[in-house]
């Protein structure tokens, strides 16, 4: 796209470039287009709706927050288009637009008006094709969710914590550029600069050989919730980011003899903790369990070990023996359910309460 002159009353950029799909001639394609609806400028969906004319003529109408098109096939050459809010009568964008020829764009309406300006973003799309077993993959930080760079700044991780392609400090408004991966299952994650923090956590997706795939993180996180858009698929789903919600003491409802102790790392989707019990038998005799394992969105499943025979300020190493596994289901800020299950098939199941909150929890 070689120039693009726009004039924004309110946040309607989103359909610019559809205009131009009345315009297609079939015989004479030389450039494809697709756009992208990125621009969190209202808090409904219905409020995002605008309508597309291209020389005066409707040829769009009702494209909400988070569409997208196919690919458009358009002769190279100027194009004058029109966004009006649906409903109104003046337009809220009009703009020229410039295609070159043998040209693939992603255009990308952003900014919610508030955090970060209303603007229209072109992405070059032509790439290599990848290495066989491999894909193209590109993240572009389409996310107002803050009014300065720096407080908008991310990166971008594996569930487990690992940076991906050194994307650290990524900005609002910046993209990474195409990069090959192999084809495999990712379950990534938007983190906080430090990575401390998790901003969106997608559920875990395939990604094929031979694919190019661009990853939008959109949303301001007020007027809409953040989430990604990957193309060519779709909106992704996305789990509740871990946090430190379940982080404390919690207390059997079925039983006054035992609890749990739960330990979220959100950095690296990580938790661990302790089952704490008394000995039914009067023998006195020490025993503790502890268990790590990984959590995402509500649930989390760990590995279970058991310890006995510790003394206090010991010198002797104390060995663990992995003795099953405990589920837990996040159910809200003051319950949880945990099943374990020991490697001989007994299940056990607690319904717990919450004993302590010292932290803020999103559970409710």
């Amino acid at each position: 796209m070689q120039s693009v002159s726009s004039k924004c009353s309110s946040g309607f950029v989103a359909a610019l470039g559809l205009a131009a799909g009345l315009l297609m001639s079939a015989a004479n394609a030389e450039v494809r287009v697709q756009i992208v609806h990125a621009a969190p400028f209202a808090d409904t969906l219905e409020g995002t709706s605008v309508t597309v004319t291209a020389n005066g003529g409707t040829v769009l109408e009702e494209f909400l927050f988070k569409d997208f098109t196919e690919y458009l096939e358009l002769p190279a050459g100027d194009y004058d288009l029109a966004v009006i809010p649906t409903g109104a009568s003046d337009p809220a964008i009009e703009a020229s637009v410039t295609l070159e020829s043998g040209v693939d764009y992603t255009v990308i309406a952003t900014g919610d008006g508030v955090n970060q300006p209303l603007a229209l973003w072109p992405l070059v799309d032509n790439v290599d094709a990848p290495a066989d077993g491999n894909l193209n993959i590109r993240v572009v930080h389409a996310a107002p969710f803050a009014d300065s760079d720096e407080a908008t700044e991310v990166s971008i991780r594996t569930a487990g914590g690992a940076v991906v392609n050194n994307l650290v400090g990524v900005p609002y408004f910046a993209q990474s550029g195409f990069f090959e991966i192999p084809a495999a299952n990712y379950d990534l994650k938007v983190a906080s600069n430090d990575g401390q923090t998790n901003l969106i956590d997608p559920v875990a997706a395939d990604l094929p050989a031979g694919a190019n795939v661009t990853v939008i993180a959109v949303g301001d996180g007020v007027n809409q919730p953040l989430g990604i858009l990957a193309l060519p698929v779709g909106e992704l789903p996305v789990q509740l980011p871990v946090d430190n919600s379940v982080t404390g003491w919690w207390a059997s409802r079925d039983t006054e003899r035992e609890g749990f102790i739960l330990q979220p790392i959100p950095a690296e989707n990580r938790i661990v903790g302790t089952i704490y019990s008394w000995d039914t038998a009067g023998s006195g005799a020490q025993a503790w369990y502890t268990f790590d394992g990984v959590i995402a969105g509500t649930e989390a499943t760990a590995e279970v070990q058991a310890f006995a025979g510790g003394d206090f300020l010991g010198t002797e190493p104390i060995e663990g023996m992995v003795i099953g596994s405990v589920d837990f289901e996040f159910l809200a800020c003051d319950s949880i359910l945990a099943t374990l299950t020991l490697d001989d098939g007994s299940e056990f199941v607690w319904d717990l309460a919450r004993m302590t909150q010292t932290l803020p929890c999103a559970l409710d």
